[in-house]
Formats: C-alpha cells, sequence, structure tokens
C-alpha cells in the first residue's frame, strides 16, 4: 500500500506560507490571534535544517506591522496641515474617503511545498510566548492540532523523505513527541497526529534515516534524554548533600507514556520486524526507564509489554552472532549501558527488582505507621511488581522461534510459542538466567517446577536437553559455562528431586538427554541426575568407551575430596556437606557430595576460577554451579577481588565486576558462615567492590553485602584477619553510600560488632586502627540515624588512642567527638 497522494497531483502548488516557526492559518502555536510579535517570536527555529528560511523570515517579518514610512514634517507645516484637516472634518464629513494604502509585503522565498509538514514539525521546538511564560511549542495541543490538519489536508505530505537527513515527518514526530510532551492532553494530540501520518503512509513506519534508524528509534532517543535529565538532577542532589533516596515526585512518566506506548503499538502494527529488540540494544532500553512507581500495570511496564507482544523484544539474543540493532547515531551510549560480556538485562532487571523492594522495606525514625511512610512503601512495591512483570514478559520465547530450543527431542515447528505463560519453563529456556534470578524465580513457584508443558517436558527437560549450539544462539554467541547446566540441574532437583525419573512425552528421561547434549559427568550435572535417579542412566545404552563411562570407572577409592583437603576434613562420613544461611534471609541446604567422583574433574572448578584469563561471567558462574564447594568459593571471591583492582580505580571500571560479583560473593558468605578463609576473602573482595555501590543497579543493601558483612563479623570475633577485613569493607561502603548506609550498618548492629572487635583484640593494632577509621566514616553523616553507643565505644577509643596513637589517636578523637 503506497503513500496517499494529492488530490492535485502534479498541479503547480500555490502559495504556500507554512514555513517553520510561521503561525498557519492566522494563528500563533498557543491559539491566539498571530501578529506581529507572535510571528518573530515563532520565527526563533533551533533547526539548522531550516535556518536560511528563518531568517528569511524574520527579514519579512522586520517590515511587517510598521506601516508606510514618511519623512519628517517641518512643525509650521504639521501645524497647517492639522488645521486643514480639522476643517476638512467639519465639511467634508459625509464625503467617503479612499482607504489607506497598505505598505507592500516584500516577498519571501517559500520552501517547496512537499517539505512543509516536515519542517513545520522540526519547528516544535520553538518557543512561543505564552501570557504567564515561554512554552515549547511541541508542548502545547495546538502544534500537533495544526500538523495534523495539514496531513490530512494533503496526504501527500507524509511521504516527504529529506534529501540530507534521510528523514521523515514521522521520524521528527516521534523523537519530539518522546522527548517534549509532559501534558497528558497534548500527548493524546501528539497521538493524533502519529496516526495520521501513519494513515497517510503506512510504509513510513519502516523508512530509515540517514543513520539507520526506523521511527521506534525515536521513542527511544526521547527516553535516554529523560534518563540523562534525571541523573543530572540526581547529581545535583548529591552535591547539594540532598537525600537522594526520597520519592521524587516532581516527575510524572504519566504523560510521557501516554504518547510513547500508543505511538508504539501505531508503529509495531504497522511493522512489527523494524527493530531487532535484543541484545545491547534492549539493554540500553531498558536501563533508561524510570522506577515505575504506579499501580500494576504501570506505563513502563506496558511499554515493554507492547515491545515484547508486538515487537518481539526478548531477553534470548538474536538469532546469528553479531546480529543488533544498529546503534543509534548521536546517543553516547557509554552512558547508558555496559557491554554483553560484563551485564545482560535480566540481571539488570533483577537487580533492580531487589533494589526497589529493598526501598519498600525502608525505615523510617518515628513511627512508621504515618500516612507518607504507608505510601512510600505501597508506591515501591508498586515498583517492583511492575519490574518483575517486565522481567516474566522477556522471559517469554522470541516471536516465531522454534519451540525446541530446548533441544528437548520433540522437534515442533516454527511459531509455536505455547506454553509462553510457565515461567519457570521459560527461566529454563532463556539459556542463561541469572543464577539469583533463576533460584527466586524457583523457589517462588515450587509447583511449576513439576509441571509438564504442552509437549510433555518439565523445566529439566530443558536443562537437561540444551546443548553449547543452543547456548550460542540464545546468547548471541556468548555462551555460559559449562558449569551453568550444573547450576541449572541442580537448582530445579533441589525443588523436584523426583522430576530425575519423570520421561518426556516422547520417553525419553532427563538424564539420556543431558547425556545426548553432550554434558560431562560433574560438570554438565549428569552426576547429579545420576544420583536423583540411577537407574535412569541403563535408557542412555552407553558404550564402553563413552567419555561418560570413562568418567565413572575414573573414581577414586575413597580419598578424601578436594573440600577436605583445603579445609581440613568438613565432611561427614557419608560425604554430605552442610551449607546454611545466616540471619539474612537465606535457606538451609544440605547437598550430598560424594567422595567417590573423579577426582580430575573436581580440580576443575579450582582450576577455573583461579586462571588469569577467566571472565567475571566464567568465574561468577562456576561459583554458583559450586556454591557447596568452600574452596571454589574462597578462591572465586580472591579472583573476583583480583579482578576489580585490575579494572581500574573509576566506579565503573570496578562495577563491570560489580555487576555480576556482588551477588556471587554473597552468596558466598551465606552458604559458608564458619569457614572464616571464605568470610575473609569475601570481605576483602567487597571491600575493593564498594565503589560500584549504586551504579546501575547494584546495591550493596539490598543485595545482604552489609548485613553479610557484619554476620562474619559476630561470627569470627576472635578472628583479626576476618575483622580487619570486614571493616575495611564497612568503611568502603559507606564511603560511598553516605547516610543511608551508615544508618543501614547501625541497623543491624554493625556499631555493636565494631565495639566487640576493638574489645576482643585490644593489642591488635592493625584492628584497632580499622575499627577507628571504619567508625570514624560511619558517624561522619549528619542524617544517619545511629545508636547511642557513646558509653560503650568510649574506653575502647580511648584505649586505642593510647596504645596506637600513631595510627588511633586521631579517628578516635574525631568519633568520640561526634559520639559526645
Amino acid at each position: 500500500m503506497g503513500c496517499k497522494q494529492s488530490k492535485a497531483a502534479g498541479a503547480a502548488p500555490q502559495a504556500q506560507p507554512n514555513h517553520p516557526g510561521v503561525a498557519i492559518s492566522g494563528k500563533a502555536s498557543n491559539g491566539a490571534p498571530a501578529g506581529p510579535g507572535s510571528e518573530n517570536a515563532a520565527t526563533r527555529s533551533t533547526s539548522t535544517a531550516v535556518s536560511a528560511s528563518a531568517a528569511t523570515t524574520k527579514i519579512t517579518n522586520a517590515h511587517v506591522g510598521k506601516g508606510a514610512t514618511s519623512s519628517k514634517t517641518p512643525p509650521l507645516a504639521k501645524r497647517n496641515s492639522s488645521l486643514t484637516s480639522k476643517k476638512s472634518q467639519r465639511s467634508d464629513a459625509s464625503t467617503p474617503q479612499p482607504p489607506p494604502q497598505q505598505p507592500k509585503r516584500p516577498s519571501t522565498p517559500q520552501l517547496p511545498h512537499e517539505a512543509s509538514l516536515y519542517h513545520y514539525l522540526l519547528g516544535g521546538l520553538t518557543v512561543d510566548d505564552a501570557p504567564t511564560e515561554q512554552v515549547v511549542r511541541a508542548r502545547t495541543a495546538p502544534f500537533w492540532n495544526e500538523a495534523r490538519r495539514l496531513c490530512q489536508s494533503d496526504p501527500s505530505l507524509a511521504a516527504y523523505v529529506d534529501s540530507h537527513t534521510r528523514g521523515t515527518p514521522l521520524h521528527v514526530a516521534c523523537s519530539l513527541g518522546s522527548s517534549q510532551i509532559d501534558d497528558v492532553s497534548v500527548a493524546d494530540a501528539a497521538v493524533a497526529c502519529v496516526h495520521a501520518i501513519l494513515e497517510a503512509c503506512p510504509e513510513a513506519a519502516s523508512k530509515r534515516d540517514g543513520h539507520n534508524h526506523v521511527p521506534l528509534e525515536g521513542i527511544f532517543a526521547g527516553i535516554f534524554t529523560a534518563a540523562k535529565r534525571r541523573r543530572a538532577r540526581e547529581t545535583k542532589r548529591t552535591a547539594d548533600d540532598e537525600d537522594v533516596t526520597e520519592d521524587d515526585d516532581d516527575v510524572d512518566i504519566s504523560a510521557p507514556f501516554r504518547f510513547r506506548n500508543p505511538t508504539a503499538h501505531l508503529l509495531l502494527t504497522r511493522d512489527p520486524d523494524s527493530l531487532l529488540l535484543r541484545g545491547k540494544s534492549l539493554y540500553k532500553l531498558v536501563e533508561s526507564l524510570p522506577d515505575d512507581t504506579h499501580p500494576p500495570l504501570g506505563p513502563t511496564a506496558l511499554f515493554l509489554q507492547i515491545l515484547v507482544d508486538l515487537g518481539g523484544a526478548t531477553a534470548a539474543g538474536a538469532a546469528a552472532k553479531g546480529a543488533a540493532t544498529p546503534s543509534l547515531s548521536g546517543i553516547n551510549f557509554d552512558d547508558f549501558a555496559a557491554s554483553p560480556e560484563e551485564d545482560d538485562v535480566l540481571a539488570l532487571l533483577y537487580r533492580r527488582f531487589v533494589r526497589q523492594f529493598d526501598r519498600s522495606e525502608r525505615f523510617f525514625a518515628g513511627d512508621n505507621s504515618r500516612e507518607e511512610v504507608v505510601r512510600h512503601r505501597e508506591r515501591w512495591k508498586h515498583a517492583a511488581v511492575n519490574t518483575f512483570h517486565v522481567i516474566e514478559w522477556l522471559l517469554r520465547r522470541p516471536r516465531g522461534t522454534s519451540g525446541n530450543i530446548g533441544n528437548d527431542g520433540s522437534k515442533s515447528g516454527d511459531g509455536d510459542n505455547d506454553d509462553n505463560d510457565l515461567l519457570v519453563h521459560n527461566a529454563v529456556r532463556v539459556g542463561a538466567c541469572p543464577p539469583d534470578l533463576l533460584r527466586y524465580i524457583v523457589e517462588t513457584n515450587l509447583e511449576s517446577v513439576a509441571e509438564k508443558d504442552s509437549k510433555g517436558n518439565l523445566p529439566l527437560h530443558y536443562a537437561a536437553g540444551a546443548s553449547d549450539a543452543d547456548a550460542l544462539i540464545v546468547n548471541s554467541g556468548n555462551a555460559p559455562p559449562e558449569s551453568y547446566s550444573k547450576f541449572l540441574i541442580d537448582e530445579l532437583l533441589y525443588a523436584y528431586p523426583d522430576g530425575a525419573g519423570v520421561p518426556n512425552a516422547d520417553g525419553v528421561l532427563p538424564i539420556v538427554l543431558a547425556i545426548e547434549s553432550g554434558k560431562k559427568w560433574i560438570g554438565g550435572g549428569v552426576r547429579s541426575l545420576y544420583e536423583a535417579y540411577p537407574a535412569g542412566l541403563e535408557d542412555a545404552r552407553l558404550s564402553d568407551d563413552h567419555p561418560i563411562v570413562s568418567a565413572m570407572s575414573f573414581q577414586s577409592d575413597g580419598g578424601d575430596s578436594v573440600v577436605t583437603e583445603m579445609l581440613g576434613g568438613q565432611d561427614d562420613e557419608e560425604g554430605t556437606v552442610h551449607t546454611a544461611m545466616d540471619g539474612g534471609g537465606g535457606r538451609r541446604r544440605k547437598r550430598t557430595h560424594r567422595k567417590k567422583i573423579n577426582k580430575d574433574e573436581s580440580h576443575d572448578a579450582i582450576m577455573f576460577v583461579q586462571k588469569p584469563d577467566s571472565s567475571v561471567r566464567d568465574v561468577v558462574s562456576t561459583m554458583w554451579a559450586n556454591e557447596e564447594d568452600a574452596g571454589v568459593q574462597m578462591l572465586g571471591c580472591a579472583s573476583l577481588g583480583r579482578m576489580a583492582t585490575e579494572a581500574g580505580s573509576s566506579d565503573k571500571d570496578i562495577a563491570s565486576v560489580a555487576l555480576l560479583g556482588v551477588t556471587a560473593v554473597v552468596n558466598a558468605m551465606k552458604n559458608h558462615p564458619n569457614e572464616p578463609a571464605v568470610q575473609e576473602r569475601a570481605c576483602a573482595a567487597l571491600a575493593v567492590l564498594a565503589p560500584a555501590d549504586g551504579v546501575r543497579e547494584v546495591s550493596f543493601a539490598a543485595s545482604g553485602a552489609i548485613s553479610s558483612v557484619v554476620s562474619a563479623m559476630q561470627a569470627h570475633v576472635s578472628d583479626a584477619t576476618v575483622q580487619i577485613e570486614a571493616c575495611r569493607a564497612l568503611r568502603g561502603i559507606a564511603a560511598k553510600g553516605g547516610a543511608e548506609r551508615a544508618t543501614m550498618v547501625a541497623s543491624v548492629s554493625g556499631f555493636t560488632a565494631l565495639i566487640n572487635a576493638m574489645g576482643a583484640h585490644p593489642d591488635d593494632g592493625d584492628v584497632q586502627r580499622e575499627t577507628c577509621l571504619a567508625m570514624e566514616v560511619l558517624t561522619s553523616f549528619p542524617d544517619a540515624y545511629l545508636p547511642n553507643i557513646a558509653g560503650q565505644a568510649e574506653p575502647f577509643l580511648q584505649a586505642a588512642a593510647e596504645n596506637f596513637p600513631d595510627d588511633c589517636l586521631k579517628p578516635a578523637m574525631a568519633v568520640r567527638e561526634k559520639l559526645l
């Protein structure tokens, strides 16, 4: 279907006064009658594409409204002329007078008629003088109503393509509306204008400008601009020592998304394949979205739903390596997103979800049943729910993909997207769901782990049958480490152990799917499936030279495991490793860990996390997959600390490790609370990672890092090294996070832990120095809610200052002054 043509197509156009910045139909953009003032104000266009026309218009307007010019008249002649005029009025009052001669308006070069709508929209950034303030024209309904009238009066205008930018009226309308609209009624008028343009020229939704952008990307650009403004406000508030965690009620996202949502719907309905909404381009967009505290479904959640349902947006990678949406030229994406190797959209969203939920539980001074506190908590719970809705949608399989991404053997045809509402299945099928998110989904949907989809598959069948080739496809060529398969299988078996003995619709057991997909005995999770259902191995019909058979036959004859050797014999007689969580809200597990294993393969995880060339993602995945192994956790924490040190000194440099690393370190601490070596290395890693707190949703409060550090101090009060590293971690976290983080430390008995450390190690200068330095930072924020510990701390601070004056006198005196 082509663009609609004008009724007078081919005929010479009449005079067209529709210059950008010039009032049309005798009206200024604010609806007031056009006059010299409004014309002059309207000609202040910011578009370089029409600068020559604007300049000509200004020259023309310099003569408009001034009337005919006359030379000066001598005073006597003027008086005689006045008397004569009065006599003439008395004697010739009834005589009709000829109309005064109007000054001749100089001719103005006109823009081509076909460009009038395009340039009129470009003039949307012009500022008009309203009665009380100056208003950008694009923020007024009359501006959009006039643009719609232009398009409807001559539909051919919608097909114009600028010869320089290759932009179209639709490109301008989408970008202008997304970045400028701040009123609901204006948004409705702008959507009507976009609808008129698409009705006149449906293929405009697919046209690409000189930067290879489709009009939909203009909406994204407006979202990026709003994100920059938010960061600028937060930076200013931080510089002014304001609490940036307070609700920002001055910013309402309803109006801009009142334009963005229906416009995106219109564009994707016309061309659902105009944009590849995956990978890095999707990450950039999601990162720039604001917190949506509206009741679910909020505007941003609806926006993502439109992109998923109509545009095929998905957390799964592109179909081929390197396939991605062309970058938006003119936008510095370094300010918005990390590379896919450092992070992914699901990990970002889950950190946001945890941070928002944590804010909903924030403690306030005074009565926490006050109306403003209740409202705060309600709003942030809304935000968390909206974010999780986005996670659920992005976990769905892409529109038009085949149903056999999990290599489950069912070989379903293309376009089969049944069961897209099964959250656990989707989280497994996506290929690289972040470990902490996957665990949360499994634990909050336990009944779904035992549920089969329409093809007769449990989530375990998809986890077992996923091959490396599948991982490459769903992750745009970046396959997760092999240990991720072990993590997936272990999580699902922990929730539903009997699943190992359940065949799918084709009668195939999970262990058979795992062996056929090439998974290894330990690292691939085959052994976990075998231990859950040993009889299943018979169905695999393995030959004597199969690698799995070799791995099983290469078992040691009962020697100590790697964990036992490194940590001094913690296994019981059955080879069971006990894991537990501290009071931070975790769970307790008892994982079987047989001694008769292939010891060469058991060394792989320990060696892997120590490799200098291992990526952050690989180390983190290996730590999650081997969370019962204290040796892997200890060395993994040490590697993450080293990577953060080597990454650089800026917050963004350190964030490249912290994005995925913080939660892995915290998980190690919670799984091994009684291992001082793990706690020491973990606290040291958190101290190095602390500057990344607050970068791209990294939160040392919401992740449990603060409470885990304090728990380590409490559990190992006699271990000086643990106390030293923990104090450094608390000092770094408070130095970056300010009063809010200091309050959080106090709320989990952090000050008591610091005082206990000083009391337990009175002769250790390093412990005394680090505790004094930590307390100095924690007490330096006037707005922090701190306990009254002056009486408890006074003798220890005094002793530290006297015994170690070089290191402790100054910080101890500073703390005493603030406390007293």
